[in-house]
C-alpha cells in the first residue's frame, strides 16, 4: 500500500457579518507566520462573508492536526465575539 505524500484542504467558514470575518482573520493571521511544525502550512483570506483557510501538509496526520487547530481557534474567536458584542451592534454570529 502506498502512502499519501501530501494533502491539502480548503475550509470555508461562513459568518453573518463581514466585520466578524475581518476580526477573526486578524486574530488568526499571526498563527500563519510561525507554525509549530514544518509539516503543515496555512494561509487565510477573506471572501465576502467567509473566512477561507487553506492548509497544505506533508501527511494526513499533520493536515488533521492543523485543521483541528484552526477550527478550534475560529470557534474560540466566535465565542468571545458573542460574549463581548452588545446585541444592538448589528448582526451576530451564527
Amino acid at each position: 500500500m502506498s502512502e499519501l505524500q501530501s494533502a491539502s484542504v480548503c475550509v470555508r467558514v461562513p459568518m453573518d457579518d463581514q466585520r466578524v470575518v475581518s476580526t477573526v482573520y486578524r486574530a488568526l493571521l499571526p498563527e500563519t507566520w510561525s507554525a509549530p511544525s514544518d509539516r503543515a502550512v496555512a494561509s487565510l483570506r477573506c471572501e465576502a462573508d467567509e473566512l477561507v483557510i487553506d492548509i497544505s501538509a506533508s501527511d494526513l496526520a499533520a493536515l488533521r492536526a492543523a485543521m483541528n487547530s484552526y477550527l478550534s481557534w475560529v470557534s474560540a474567536c466566535l465565542g468571545v465575539l458573542d460574549l463581548v458584542t452588545p446585541p444592538d451592534m448589528g448582526p451576530g454570529v451564527s
